[in-house]
C-alpha cells in the first residue's frame, strides 16, 4: 500500500473539547464524567459519555471540526474528497422530528448522504461519500481514502467521523445487554459487564505528501467481513488473526516490528474473547505492549477508527495503564507507558456484523517524517 499521511486532525469528545485537551486528560489519568440515559425495558439508568461545551447542532459541530482541520485559510477544495463515516448519520435528527410531530410519517425519511451533500456544497469539496460499516466505519474511511489518493482520483481526502446520541443505539445496545450496568468500563477483565457508549466528532486530512506538521503515516491496513455469523466474528480469533496479518502484509512489515497494539476492546464477552484469541494466534507468547482507549473515550462506534487513532498517535509519550492488568485476558499496560515515537502501531477495530479492520500506523516526527 502507498503510505498516506494524516496531515492534520481534530477531535471533540467527552474526554476534552479538542485533541490537545483530550490528550492532557489522557496523560493525567483523568476519565470523563458519565451522564446517563434510561433503559426503557428495565427502567434502569445506563451510562453515556456526551461531548460537552456549547450547544451546537450537528451541522454546526461539523463546520467547526472542518475549520479546525483545514485551518483558517483552507483554499479551494475542488481536489479534495469528503468521506463521512458514522453509524448514526442523521438518525438523531429523525428521532427529534418524530418526537416533535407525534410520530413517524413517510415524508420524514431522508437520504443517508444528505449531510455529506450539504457539507460538500457549503465547503466546495470535489465529491462526498458516506460509509456505515458499524464500528469500523472510520477505519474503513481511512483505508478507502488512501485508495482514492493512491489511484490519483483526488489530491486530498478529508475523513470526518461522528457518533451522536440516538435512542435507537442506546436502547438497542441496552436490549442486547451490552451496556455496562455498573458504569465501570473494563475491556478484557474477567468480570467485565459491557461497554459505555460515547459521543465523538473527529476529522483528519489525508494526502500523499506530509505537509507542514503531519500527525502520522498510514502504512497499511486491511478490512474484511467475517460471514460465519450475522452479528459477530469467530470467537476462535481466526478471522481477526487473518485481518491483522493481511494488514501487516499490505504495509510490508513483520510481526516483530510492531511496537504497540491498540486493541478494540469493547468489554463485551464475544468480542473480547475473539480479539484475545486472535492476538495470541498472531503474536504467540511474544506480545508487544497492548493498550485500550475506550475507557477514556467510551465506545464511539462508527467514529472510533478515527477518534482512537488520533488520540493514540498524539499520546505515545504517555499511554495510560489499567489497574486490573494482572487479571486481564491479555497482558495490558499496567502503568503509564512511553512508546518510541517512530514505533510501528497496529490498531484494531472490529465491528458488529463481523466487519473487521486493522491499521498499521507510524507517528510522524515533525520535519523528519
Amino acid at each position: 500500500m502507498t503510505p498516506i499521511y494524516l496531515q492534520r486532525g481534530a477531535l471533540h469528545s467527552a474526554l476534552g473539547a479538542d485533541l490537545r485537551a483530550a490528550g492532557a486528560a489522557l496523560q493525567g489519568g483523568q476519565r470523563p464524567v458519565s451522564g446517563s440515559f434510561l433503559l426503557h425495558e428495565l427502567q434502569q439508568p445506563r451510562p453515556y459519555l456526551a461531548v460537552g461545551g456549547c450547544a451546537e447542532n450537528r451541522l454546526q459541530r461539523c463546520d467547526r471540526l472542518l475549520g479546525e482541520t483545514l485551518g483558517e485559510q483552507p483554499g479551494g477544495l475542488d481536489d479534495c474528497l469528503l468521506i463521512i463515516a458514522s453509524t448514526s448519520l442523521d438518525i438523531d435528527d429523525l428521532e427529534q422530528l418524530i418526537a416533535a410531530e407525534g410520530g413517524f410519517h413517510p415524508e420524514h425519511s431522508t437520504p443517508l448522504d444528505r449531510l455529506a451533500e450539504d457539507l460538500r456544497q457549503r465547503w466546495g469539496f470535489a465529491d462526498a461519500f458516506t460509509l456505515n460499516t458499524a464500528c469500523t466505519s472510520a477505519a474503513n474511511g481511512l483505508l478507502y481514502g488512501a485508495r482514492m489518493l493512491a489511484s490519483g482520483l483526488y489530491e486530498r481526502v478529508l475523513v470526518l467521523a461522528f457518533e451522536t446520541p440516538s435512542a435507537i443505539a442506546q436502547q438497542g445496545f441496552g436490549a442486547l445487554e451490552l451496556i455496562s450496568p455498573s458504569g465501570v468500563y473494563r475491556p478484557f477483565h474477567p468480570e467485565r459487564d459491557g461497554l459505555i457508549l460515547g459521543e465523538a466528532y473527529a476529522a483528519t486530512l489525508l494526502a500523499k505528501e506530509p505537509g507542514d506538521a503531519p500527525l502520522a503515516k498510514l502504512l497499511g491496513g486491511f478490512s474484511a467481513c467475517d460471514t460465519s455469523n450475522l452479528t459477530t466474528t469467530r470467537e476462535d480469533g481466526s478471522h481477526i488473526d487473518w485481518v491483522m496479518r493481511e494488514a501487516l502484509r499490505s504495509a510490508g512489515v513483520d510481526i516483530g516490528q510492531i511496537g504497540l497494539v491498540k486493541l478494540h476492546g469493547t468489554a463485551t464477552g464475544a468480542n473480547d474473547r475473539a480479539e484475545s484469541n486472535g492476538v495470541r494466534l498472531l503474536f504467540g507468547d511474544a506480545l508487544p505492549p497492548l493498550c485500550v482507549l475506550k475507557p477514556w473515550l467510551g465506545h464511539t462506534l462508527g467514529a472510533c477508527g478515527l477518534s482512537e487513532t488520533l488520540l493514540l498517535v498524539e499520546n505515545l509519550a504517555s499511554l495510560p495503564g489499567v489497574d486490573y492488568a494482572a487479571e486481564a485476558l491479555l497482558p495490558l499496560i499496567a502503568q503509564p507507558t512511553s512508546i518510541a515515537a517512530d514505533s510501528l502501531l497496529l490498531a484494531n477495530f472490529f465491528g458488529f456484523g463481523g466487519n473487521n479492520a486493522s491499521l498499521i500506523l507510524q507517528r510522524c516526527k515533525g520535519d523528519q517524517a
